[in-house]
This record gives C-alpha cells, structure tokens and sequence, in this order.
C-alpha cells in the first residue's frame, strides 16, 4: 500500500489532474461520517477526484487500499461510503472506464478487492436502510466481478430516486 506520505502521490493523476491532495483527503474521510452530499466535504470531495462521472484514474486504484482499511469502522458506524466507492471504483476499472492499473499499485490493489468483496457480502444481511442496501449488494456485485448485476441494482435504484 501507497503510504499517505510517499511523494509518488504526485505521479498519479484523478479527475483534476495530479492527486497529491488525495491523501489529504483520505486522512480527512477516514474519520468522516457525514453524508458527503456538498462540494468541500472529505467524501463529495473524494468522489468527484477518483470516480468522477463513473470514470476511474490511477489515483483510484492507489486510494482503494486505504479506503478499505476504514471500511469495516465505517460500516460498523452504519457509513459506507469507504465500501461503496472502492466498489464503484472497481466497477469502472472492470467497465474499461479507466487506465490499466500502475504494475507498483496491482498486488496492493487486488488484496483490497479481496478483502472489501469478503466486507461487502458480510454486510448484506445486515443492512440498516433501502440506500445501504442497494449499495451493499451492488457492492458485493462488483467486486466480485459481476457487471451486469451490480448495474442493474445501481440502474434500479437510480430509476427509484428518480421517480420520488
């Protein structure tokens, strides 16, 4: 795993250009558990650089080990955030929304996969609302490299949104 501190941050890029300020913003969500809904906050912020408009960088893939190593306190505070984006990130990478994973990131990054599909299916059953839900199984979806089912839980649940 990339430490938060290495200056190779710098060389990785998201969907603003060069990611040395995603550290700062995964030390900032890490302990976050506001909804992330405005501009400025960790998790909006987070969002909008790694897995903007569903698109994926290499940032992303240097981020999901750190986003998984909060997930399990995050989803014991009934947050997913942490889960669910390294779930979207993943989804995008599998969709071709993204660069081919740095060679220096692969091994850390497939290990968070590993262990956030092992969070994601664990949570399942014990999800505390509809949201969570829909974010949890399309979690496990896509981590487990189902694309079809993972979009069409997303798919669903954005036409539900949109119809309130």
């Amino acid at each position: 795993m990339l430490a938060l501190s290495d200056s190779r941050w710098s060389s990785f890029t998201h969907a603003y250009g060069p990611a040395e300020d995603i550290p700062a913003l995964l030390s900032r969500a890490r302990d976050d558990t506001g909804p992330g809904h405005k501009p400025g906050d960790a998790w909006f912020d987070l969002w909008s650089a790694l897995c903007h408009q569903g698109d994926t960088y290499t940032a992303s893939y240097a981020a999901v080990p750190h986003l998984v190593q909060f997930a399990a306190d995050h989803l014991k505070r009934q947050r997913y955030n942490p889960l669910f984006l390294t779930a979207c990130i993943e989804l995008a990478r599998l969709e071709g929304r993204g660069p081919p994973i740095p060679p220096a990131l692969a091994a850390a990054y497939r290990e968070a996969i590993h262990r956030a599909r092992e969070l994601a299916e664990a949570s399942i059953l014990s999800t505390w609302n509809a949201d969570a839900d829909a974010a949890i199984r399309a979690s496990a979806a896509a981590l487990s490299g189902d694309i079809v089912g993972a979009r069409a839980i997303l798919d669903a649940g954005l036409d539900e949104n949109q119809s309130r």
